[in-house]
């Protein structure tokens, strides 16, 4: 995938890798001052396992991301989910959201394609929010475990959210698009 950056424009650096090894290092401190190094052990323990569950989703939604640009167009993008689609795009971005499943290492990457390749901010926004919101794989597990009365009265009261909120977002931010584009790390 092409950057948006012109070639003389130097490369931001980006310091969430650096943030997070200091993290990781005080965290690692903490269990190791509290129970010595089987602690510090446990908690990478745990850490590499987690990794390990999440990987193949991680793969996976990384490779999809990967295939829309080679799939669809900028052109398709731009035009079903750009600034000149609407209220069009912004409804797409509901339905994809709700439809969409796994989690945030599923969606973001998926999102950040779609932003790079001509999608609006508005109708990213509808699609993170309604994945947040209506997420219908949720669905089936909160209606059993909080009840069909709970589950259908918070449904109801955050219908209107995600194409409100991607309307709100493309008024206010929509003019600097290309800005955040191009702070993008894809």
């Amino acid at each position: 995938m092409q950057s948006t950056q012109s070639p003389s424009t130097p490369k931001r650096t980006d310091f969430t890798p650096f943030v997070l090894v200091g993290v990781v290092l005080v965290l690692a401190i903490l269990a190791w001052r509290r129970g010595g190094f089987p602690l510090a052990i446990e908690g990478l323990r745990q850490g590499g396992l987690a990794l390990w569950n999440v990987v193949p989703l991680l793969v996976a939604a990384f490779l999809v991301a990967g295939f829309i640009p080679v799939l669809v167009t900028p052109e398709v993008v731009r035009r079903w989910l750009g600034a000149s689609a609407g209220w069009r795009g912004i409804l797409l971005g509901c339905v994809g959201g709700a439809l969409m499943p796994g989690g945030p290492y599923v969606y973001y990457p998926i999102a950040a394609v779609l932003l790079h390749n001509g999608a609006s901010l508005g109708v990213l926004v509808a699609f993170v929010t309604a994945k947040n919101l209506w997420s219908l794989s949720r669905l089936p597990l909160e209606f059993v475990l909080l009840g069909p009365y709970l589950t259908v009265v918070r449904f109801v009261a955050t219908l209107l959210l995600p194409p409100l909120l991607g309307v709100l977002a493309e008024a206010l931010f929509g003019g600097r698009v290309e800005k955040i584009r191009e702070a993008m790390t894809i």
